[in-house]
């Protein structure tokens, strides 16, 4: 879907408390370390894709898994390259693996073209 290399690090930050939002990130979640450990933060996330694609009809519809964090009545899911990276992370580091999709529950959304294409 998009024409992007990502770089993912991993690093430990003492003291630096405020981070700030840019062009590339929308906005900073802070989740505990512990939570992406635990398999029922875990999900299917069933995608509405609303702008074609797959046989160039009204759209299709694709399943993802993904991590879920709620705080404050706020939910955030966490999907796509950003999940495989920190799955990645996890695997290689505490030997840890999600669940399989299969077993969770499932979180239904939309996408259009605006998500493509950064517009509002």
């Amino acid at each position: 879907m998009f024409r992007r290399i990502l770089y993912p690090m991993v690093v430990w930050i003492n003291r630096q408390k405020h981070f700030l939002p840019n062009w590339e990130v929308e906005k900073i979640v802070y989740v505990p370390l512990k939570e992406f450990l635990n398999p029922k933060t875990y999900a299917c996330y069933r995608l509405h894709f609303k702008m074609g694609g797959k046989g160039g009809g009204e759209g299709y519809v694709q399943d993802f898994p993904c991590f879920r964090h709620e705080k404050d009545k706020e939910e955030e899911v966490l999907w796509g390259a950003t999940f495989r990276i920190v799955v990645s992370f996890l695997e290689m580091v505490f030997k840890f693996t999600p669940p399989s999709m299969d077993s969770l529950p499932v979180i239904y959304s939309t996408l259009d073209q605006r998500y493509v294409s950064g517009s509002p």
